[in-house]
């Protein structure tokens, strides 16, 4: 948690210097529109959290542990993929629709916490960025390096420091690619739910480079999880190792690709790709994902969902 933390830190500083300096525009990113579908935003991210617990990890996690030679996660990849189409231009299509359009949404005057102070005459957009910048980014990496065993673990530092840096390098891409291309879509920095749900049938029918962009970068974490493990030594071939891991994994899978799509991107979309944007409704679907994972880990100690979804919320004190 703490090298998300360090991580989503990075990720704020990084992103909000990139657009201070003009060398990035993330107010065209899919995160900052104003309309802010708050059922699909809290329905996805809980669906999604609880699947994270089911499957034991998120999109990005399953990824890694495919290229270390698990054959449970790469099922688990395969029924996201499959999920997340459905849900984004399939089946389940009608329900994400009918979700994201509820009670007509919510019309945001600013969609991220920086941007609401520029309404007002008199205040200087940049200063009040960069408070929050502060507030938010170096506040996650103050809480993340303030333990000391933390701080005593160079894997975790190193591990946290490079995914934050990935963020503001995948903005620089995706604008140079925005920048060649004006047909551009879909402004976005890093996010393992689209690509596996729409990017390969925008890349083969419109070519757009950033789906193109996504699909490189769902290949990236596999083949770099490869190369560490054969460095360190630490390739296995990973199976289920009970009955119930098959339906734990593949039930996960589906509540991921289902709640990814509905919500606009997972732990590492919403998470530090739409964290770094200071996004009102990223911060909404990270509440949600924490929700819903604290709501999986309570099923597995009831052996209930109801009881589960109790034990998730908080207790009145008497």
């Amino acid at each position: 948690m703490r090298t998300w933390m360090l991580a989503g830190g990075i990720a704020i500083i990084g992103a909000q210097t990139l657009e201070t300096a003009a060398l990035v525009n993330l107010g065209s990113s899919p995160y900052l529109i104003p309309r802010i579908s708050w059922l699909a935003l809290i329905i996805g991210g809980t669906t999604f959290g609880f699947g994270m617990s089911l499957a034991s990890g998120c999109v990005n996690r399953a990824l890694v542990r495919t290229g270390a030679g698990s054959l449970k996660s790469l099922i688990t990849i395969i029924v996201i993929g499959i999920f997340a189409a459905m849900t984004a231009s399939g089946i389940l299509k009608p329900l994400n629709d009918y979700l994201s359009d509820f009670g007509d949404s919510v019309t945001l005057m600013a969609p991220g916490f920086d941007r609401f102070f520029a309404i007002f005459p008199g205040i200087d957009g940049i200063l009040v960025r960069w408070v929050f910048t502060l507030i938010f980014g170096g506040g996650l990496i103050w809480i993340s390096i303030k333990d000391k065993w933390f701080r005593a673990s160079k894997d975790q530092l190193f591990g946290g420091l490079i995914i934050g840096l990935t963020i503001p390098a995948a903005w620089l891409a995706v604008n140079f690619l925005n920048d060649r291309d004006s047909a551009v879509a879909n402004y976005d920095a890093l996010n393992f739910i689209a690509p596996l749900g729409q990017s390969l049938s925008a890349a083969l029918v419109s070519g757009y480079p950033v789906a193109i962009f996504g699909i490189f970068a769902l290949l990236g974490v596999p083949i770099g999880s490869f190369l560490c493990a054969a460095f360190t030594q630490n390739l296995s071939l990973e199976t289920f190792s009970n009955p119930s891991d098959l339906p734990h994994n593949v039930i996960g899978g589906a509540l991921m690709g289902f709640g990814g799509t509905l919500s606009i991107g997972c732990t590492f979309g919403q998470g530090l790709s739409g964290l770094s944007t200071l996004s009102v409704g990223s911060m909404l679907v990270i509440t949600a994902i924490w929700f819903g994972c604290i709501w999986g880990i309570r099923y597995f100690e009831n052996g209930s969902v109801i009881q589960g979804l109790l034990a998730s919320l908080p207790k009145r004190r008497r």
